[in-house]
């Protein structure tokens, strides 16, 4: 199944992020990780001096949708991106934050929304590569349940096409029917046709009978399905329709 497969595709690549997070994220010897976001141009590597940076960015910056680079945290490359919006007859830009791998996703904390606080504005790129691991297990529970899901989808698809073979089956049982009838209801040798109520005419009648396979059809097509037959009187030319 595709989604299965595209599941299947994110999850390898955002394992192979999360690996080598693992192996480049150091910590202090009070055990806290260390944060050492890099800008690119901005000598200051202090977690305030950081975090007021990335605000003077949320307020100034401009890419016109296509993200740009602005920096790096333990070989993932951090990103800003402007998406404008219509706001009361304005265009309204806001400025998005994300942290990219070798895998091309993009991480996000907050929905790429920086905090005013220049401490806590400093962390949202160490905490959207935290989202890793719960995104691998989003998409697993979702392939876990397509996997559940595939029998029945598996069952009603064999379903549809087994009612598609017995319409066939039925239309053309209906075409026989239908030369037969109107073999029966031809003039006689000498061009003219049954009439009234004769033995003959009620023979034609007989002659036909609807096999039980039609009668099943209505259940199908319903009225669509119009069988007719000889009545008293003149008969009529009349075959089957659907």
């Amino acid at each position: 199944m595709q989604a299965m497969d595209s599941n299947n595709g994110y999850i390898a690549r955002i394992s192979k992020d999360i690996e080598a997070f693992n192996s480049r994220v150091q910590s202090a010897p009070d055990g806290t990780r260390l944060n050492p976001v890099r800008l690119e141009g901005f000598p200051m590597t202090d977690p305030v001096s950081v975090g007021k940076r990335l605000n003077e960015i949320a307020e100034k910056a401009r890419t016109h949708g296509v993200p740009e680079a602005i920096g790096s945290l333990y070989g993932f490359t951090l990103l800003v991106k402007s998406e404008t919006t219509l706001k009361d007859g304005f265009d309204l830009v806001q400025n998005r934050f994300f942290v990219k791998g070798e895998g091309e996703i993009l991480y996000n904390y907050n929905h790429g929304h920086l905090a005013a606080d220049p401490m806590l504005a400093s962390t949202s790129f160490i905490n959207a590569l935290d989202t890793m691991p719960a995104l691998v297990e989003k998409y697993r529970a979702e392939n876990e349940k397509l996997s559940k899901d595939l029998p029945v989808l598996k069952q009603v698809v064999e379903s549809v096409w087994k009612k598609e073979d017995e319409l066939k089956g039925l239309k053309a049982e209906l075409t026989v029917l239908e030369h037969r009838i109107e073999a029966s209801l031809k003039p006689d040798g000498q061009g003219t046709p049954l009439s009234g109520d004769t033995p003959e005419s009620r023979a034609v009648a007989e002659v036909v009978p609807v096999p039980d396979g039609l009668r099943a059809a209505k259940d199908i097509l319903g009225e669509r399905l119009v069988i007719a037959r000889p009545v008293h009187g003149t008969p009529e030319r009349r075959g089957v329709r659907i």
